[in-house]
């Protein structure tokens, strides 16, 4: 239980919003967030929407976002997610389209956050 309890005093994240979406942010993780264009695989960009930020017994909350906290994050790939189907038919006029789409992400890794 004690060391639970150490776990929980010494983890760091931050919570933090890009492309209208919150991500509970961890270093050493990766996430995938939409498509971010004219980026080469390795360039670091930097998310400065922080809303929250938790360092050992630390806490910030932002009204909205935080001031001067960026986060450093570096692209590791271009990505597709999994494929869905769309199926559109009209009754009783033997019409069916199926359509698939594969949504694009950019997957960026967190190595710090300060």
């Amino acid at each position: 239980m004690l060391q639970l309890e150490e776990k929980k005093e010494n983890m760091k994240y931050a919570i933090a919003q890009t492309s209208g979406k919150q991500f509970w942010l961890k270093p050493g993780q990766w996430y995938d967030v939409d498509l971010i264009k004219n980026v080469d695989l390795g360039d670091f960009i930097s998310l400065n929407k922080v809303l929250f930020f938790r360092k050992t017994n630390e806490i910030q909350i932002g009204k909205p976002f935080l001031g001067k906290t960026e986060i450093p994050a570096k692209i590791i790939q271009q990505v597709k997610g999994k494929k869905i189907v769309v199926l559109k038919t009209k009754p009783k006029k033997k019409y069916t389209r199926t359509r698939g789409h594969r949504q694009p992400y950019t997957r960026v890794q967190i190595d710090t956050i300060s």
